[in-house]
């Protein structure tokens, strides 16, 4: 739902003590506990959506999605889950 000025906010449970949250999306497509698979549509971006990179007091003229990963809790670094290909991606 509705965070701040984030926009809409939804923390994926990925399982193993990883969440992904995301946010500044105009609409969540889907359900609290929703299962949800890899690459399955989650959300909709707005035009001008409003995320945390959004100077305060306003809306940007493109959407931004902010993505923050977590494990146990904790902000990580999610450059080993951007990985270019399928050998080098961190498996959960």
């Amino acid at each position: 739902g509705p965070f701040r000025s984030y926009g809409q906010l939804l923390i994926i449970n990925a399982g193993g003590g990883y969440h992904v949250l995301l946010a500044g999306m105009e609409r969540i497509t889907v359900d609290l506990g929703q299962f949800v698979v890899a690459g399955e549509p989650v959300a909709v971006m707005g035009s001008g959506t409003k995320a945390s990179g959004a100077a305060p007091g306003a809306a940007s003229a493109q959407p931004q999605l902010y993505v923050e990963f977590r494990k146990d809790g904790i902000s990580i670094d999610p450059a080993p889950w951007w990985a270019a290909t399928d050998s080098q991606k961190v498996r959960g």
